[in-house]
């Protein structure tokens, strides 16, 4: 901030007037900054797709805007210091800093927020605004500073040894800061590098992200950049390449990069050779909130405990829960709250039965407490949805609808107090209740926009029922409750609004743009939730960024705390399925046995049992194991009754049965057909799906020189004809990986082989066979060979009995060739 100070001298560089020198020294003195009177705000609505005017004026270090020029009342608040400069918006070419003259207009910008538009009445006024923005950003990133330093020291043993009033002590320990590298199984080739400074984040989310370690050197930014998809090279990100983008670095080695590693998280180290160097554990602050948990009341500490729970501190969060848990119905139910997050990780069906009971115990403090008031109504709304969710895993659905209609009700009728929030206010002011104003507004918020975009999105043959239930459809609507919880930070549920919010842009109405900023802004307000950083493993991994996917989700596990971690089967899972994908046999056998011993062994809420054993026999045979692999084949084959399993579950049990009665040499490609069959391939990016393609080709070679003396279906022997089924299955995994990578002219090298090897499969490989064929059909109709891709998919069409039949999809894309070929004439 000195040297910004210096640098801008007499005269900012945004063409206002000059700094104060007292003014640009560290952002100690900043000088206040006021408009003479009101001026209009542009805020553009991003949901509802429409723009609202207010009139706003700058208060200390925050914009207050009101709905007229002269009302009293604000209508909300935006602290500068998450504003970030962007264009003039009278000039949509140019963007900051320029060296030049401002127009009349100013542009802030915050990540997952709408941004907003100031219309001044000179451009000299904007450059002040403009010059005031940036000291407040200096000021902000010395408060930064100094925090983290005064977080690294150790906090007092008692409150004696703090010194001051009670009053004086309300502010408790910082939470602990991340670490250089997350705390996770070991994993091979995986270089973690430290996150470098950000120039488009604002200093919060920023400072929030700094820590957290992901691969290929991609930047604080990592989220809004994979949202974005940007075509040119972002920091060491390649460009596109054909439809799918590179994730490698490009112009650095893997030392250089482990090495800037290293220096950036100040020595410590990867390893590629099977483990990585872990800095610490995360260490939870329960100890120290345990010993100053007696002065701070029961209302702030509920807040602060509300707080620690969302960061995953659950430890610490219960040690301020405990003193009230037995008698506060609030205290009780946040104390359910966080049980519900372990269940949520963990699925384990005998902890979800005991959150049941802590809620039913928080229900019955509420019902002897004997008070009403709106909190009241939101505190049963909450358990009934809590209750709902975990009644959901343990089986018993027709419970789960009736509260969820009961928990719906409660909410529908608060609706109409979001408009007139006088009794909201009112009811905050006493003080046996715990919520803030913002707390409550915001839970009110989540619930009813989490209901209409939910009943929105049924199967249409469900809607007669929904609205027979009561349940009201409104997708807008509810987009736009969950935002404003989202946008104006109300409370703890943002977080949770904001993953929602990110999932619906992830797969209902793709916007990865939005869905990378809401969660990078979430990430700044929460560091340390795992929930926010599985969903952003999520969204990359959707964007073909595996390796960032891969550090996001090792991140969530740390956030954990190592007992946590070691029993969250769905994050281990996913981290298994990235190792898997990369061909990390070992790493992806470590995840993916936990998986498997806390499924088989306990009784957890996981529906696809059979896929984790498939995968698991996958990795053994990769490995080289393969009695063990034949001893998971014979657990698939040994379920009596199929028809209890989901489709998905049983086609894989007939696939693994085939690998164990008849492939008995190819058993290598029993990996490759899992990634297909699971439709992994247009996740994966260009480099790793060629690394994919290279593997099936050697797996391919010996087969293809087998098969060079068979002549026909019939002379074929029983070694011949296995190993045309390998050569068929190793030709359709390279066709489609050659599919996602654009490259046609590869494709179509191996397309003829592939057609004239796929009819002459035996009947216990029709699925290789109609896969082959249809494959075939698609390159040679993009080649424009609309013979040949006819043919193919007429014989693609004729197989009707085989696992992960695609019959419907041929036919449809048979349908379409042939109206393409008759109005071609």
């Amino acid at each position: 901030a000195d040297q910004q100070g210096r640098t801008r001298g007499a005269r900012g560089r945004w063409g206002g007037p000059p700094m104060p020198a007292e003014a640009a020294a560290s952002g100690a003195g900043v000088v206040p900054f006021a408009f003479k009177q009101r001026r209009l705000l542009t805020k553009r609505g991003l949901w509802l797709g429409r723009s609202v005017q207010r009139w706003c004026q700058v208060e200390k270090d925050e914009l207050v805007y009101y709905t007229s020029r002269d009302s009293k009342v604000p209508k909300g608040r935006i602290r500068l210091a998450e504003c970030t400069l962007c264009r003039d918006s009278t000039d949509q070419t140019e963007t900051w800093p320029r060296d030049q003259q401002l127009g009349k207009t100013l542009k802030l910008e915050r990540p997952g927020k709408s941004a907003c538009v100031i219309h001044g009445s000179s451009s000299e006024e904007m450059a002040n605004l403009a010059a005031f923005l940036q000291r407040q950003s200096g000021k902000r990133r010395a408060e930064t500073l100094q925090q983290r330093a005064a977080a690294a020291r150790p906090s007092p043993a008692s409150p004696q040894e703090a010194g001051g009033s009670a009053e004086q002590r309300q502010d408790l320990p910082p939470l602990p800061s991340s670490p250089s590298m997350p705390v996770g199984p070991p994993s091979t080739q995986i270089h973690s590098l430290r996150m470098g400074d950000s120039k488009d984040l604002p200093d919060r989310a920023a400072a929030a992200l700094s820590d957290m370690t992901i691969d290929c050197n991609m930047g604080t930014s990592e989220l809004a950049e994979v949202a974005m998809r940007n075509l040119s090279r972002v920091t060491n990100s390649s460009e596109w390449s054909a439809q799918v983008p590179e994730e490698l670095a490009q112009g650095e080695n893997v030392e250089d990069l482990q090495n800037k590693a290293s220096a950036g998280a100040g020595g410590s180290s990867s390893s590629t050779s099977g483990s990585s160097s872990i800095s610490r554990a995360r260490q939870s602050q329960a100890a120290t909130f345990a010993k100053v948990v007696d002065t701070l009341g029961p209302k702030l500490a509920y807040r602060k405990a509300m707080e620690l729970i969302w960061n995953f501190d659950h430890e610490a969060a219960r040690a301020l829960l405990n003193p009230w848990k037995n008698t506060s119905m609030w205290h009780a139910g946040a104390f359910a709250e966080c049980s519900v997050l372990q269940v949520v990780l963990t699925g384990r069906k005998s902890e979800a039965l005991a959150t049941l009971e802590l809620i039913r115990a928080a229900e019955t403090l509420r019902d002897s407490a004997g008070g009403h008031s709106v909190a009241h109504d939101v505190f049963a709304a909450e358990m009934l949805l809590m209750r709902s969710g975990l009644q959901v895993m343990l089986g018993t659905r027709l419970r789960a609808l009736y509260n969820l209609r009961q928990c719906w009700v409660t909410y529908h009728k608060l609706e109409q107090l979001l408009s007139d929030d006088t009794e909201l206010r009112q009811c905050v002011c006493s003080e046996d209740i715990m919520f803030s104003y913002e707390d409550l507004r915001g839970r009110i918020l989540f619930g009813l926009g989490l209901f209409y975009m939910a009943a929105s999105l049924v199967p249409s043959s469900l809607i007669p029922l929904i609205r027979l239930a009561g349940f009201v459809m409104h997708r807008q609507r509810g987009k736009a409750y969950l935002f404003e919880c989202v946008e104006q930070e109300l409370g703890p549920r943002c977080s949770i609004a904001a993953i929602v919010l990110s999932m619906y842009h992830l797969d209902l109405e793709p916007d990865m743009r939005h869905a990378g900023n809401i969660l990078v802004a979430s990430l700044g307000r929460q560091p340390e939730n795992a929930l926010l950083h599985w969903a952003g493993s999520l969204l990359a991994w959707r964007n073909t960024f595996i390796a960032q996917a891969m550090g996001l989700t090792g991140k969530a596990l740390w956030c954990c705390g190592q007992e946590l971690s070691e029993k969250a089967v769905y994050l281990r899972y996913e981290l298994g399925l990235f190792h898997f994908i990369a061909m990390e046999w070992k790493s992806a056998h470590d995840h993916l046995f936990c998986v498997y011993q806390s499924v088989h062994s306990e009784k957890v809420f996981f529906p696809y049992r059979t896929l984790v054993t498939t995968q698991l026999a996958a990795v053994a045979f990769s490995m080289g194991e393969h009695d063990r692999g034949e001893i998971l084949c014979k657990e698939c084959g040994a379920v009596q009754d199929w028809s209890g399993l989901l489709k998905l579950e049983n086609d894989f049990a007939k696939v693994m049965q085939i690998y164990l009665k008849k492939r008995k040499r190819g058993r290598h490609m029993l990996a490759f057909e899992v990634m297909y069959l699971l439709r992994q391939f247009p996740k994966v990016p260009a480099s790793m799906l060629t690394s994919l393609k290279n593997k099936v080709e050697r797996l391919k070679q010996p087969f293809k020189e087998e098969t060079k003396t068979s002549t026909s279906r019939r002379q074929q022997s029983e070694a011949e004809e296995e190993a045309i089924v390998e050569l068929a299955s190793a030709l359709t995994i390279q066709v489609v990986i050659c599919f996602y990578l654009g490259d046609a002219e590869a494709a179509m090298v191996l397309v003829p082989e592939l057609s004239h090897v796929a009819p002459r499969l035996p009947a216990w490989a029709s699925y290789i066979s109609a896969h082959g064929l249809y494959w075939c059909g698609r390159v040679f109709a993009l080649s424009e060979r609309d013979k040949d891709a006819q043919l193919c998919l007429q014989q693609a069409k004729a197989y009707k009995k085989y696992p992960f039949n695609i019959g419907v999809k041929i036919s449809k894309v048979l349908a379409d060739h042939e109206e393409r070929m008759n109005k071609n004439g």
